[in-house]
């Protein structure tokens, strides 16, 4: 949606294209599809919206609004692209998850749902698409440095940032971390990991620190 950040990215990086969309309106979808006049060898989804919403206080315009960015976007750009045989054959598909989609955290029950959804779309759609050669794996991060996470930090207390930090053997995680294993799931050296769920992490889901 960035589209000064598109800009200077266009600059940057020679051949990059940047095409600005609104993911949480999915009504002109076929016109972003039309905007991409190439055929893909790789996809990675990573747009995500959080808001901590306790199950009391649940509105419908809520879950529809984190949902249609966390999953609904990705899995009717993929099917438009499909038909529209703009994804090659031996290409790769990555989408972002969370650890979120395995944990239990209160008010976070819609973002979680989103999250362990896309676990189990990128299963099916790896099944699907395996006679294509086309690989669809999912990356499920820890707390990473981000906005995101400024955000998420702007709505709790300082103790519980500095607690929640503590639980990670390793420290909060760059963005870099999950573009470096997203690369990694693009690039022919993964060639024979399909429907995986790979966590990245710091260590917090399995160890108990």
């Amino acid at each position: 949606r960035d589209v000064e950040k598109l800009n200077s990215m266009t600059i940057e990086f020679q051949g990059f294209t940047g095409i600005s969309y609104d993911l949480s309106n999915l009504e002109n979808l076929d016109q972003l599809i039309d905007k991409i006049d190439i055929h893909l060898d790789g996809i990675v989804h990573s747009a995500g919206i959080v808001q901590l919403q306790p199950i009391k206080f649940l509105n419908i315009d809520l879950l529809n609004k984190i949902r249609t960015v966390n999953y609904d976007s990705i899995v009717m750009i993929i099917s438009k692209l499909l038909k529209k045989k703009k994804i090659n054959k031996n290409s790769s598909i990555v989408f972002i998850s969370s650890i979120a989609a395995e944990m239990g955290m209160k008010g976070n029950f819609i973002y979680s749902s989103t999250k362990a959804a896309l676990n189990s779309t990128a299963k099916v759609f790896a099944s699907e698409l395996s006679s294509q050669n086309i690989r669809v794996n999912t990356i499920a991060p820890g707390q990473v440095e981000s906005a995101l996470t400024d955000e998420i930090a702007a709505t709790v207390s300082e103790e519980a940032i500095l607690s929640d930090r503590q639980k990670y053997p390793l420290g909060y995680g760059k963005p870099d971390d999950v573009a470096n294993l997203s690369v990694f799931l693009l690039s022919d050296k993964s060639r024979w990991i399909t429907a995986t769920t790979i966590t990245i992490d710091g260590g917090r889901s399995n160890i108990l620190n």
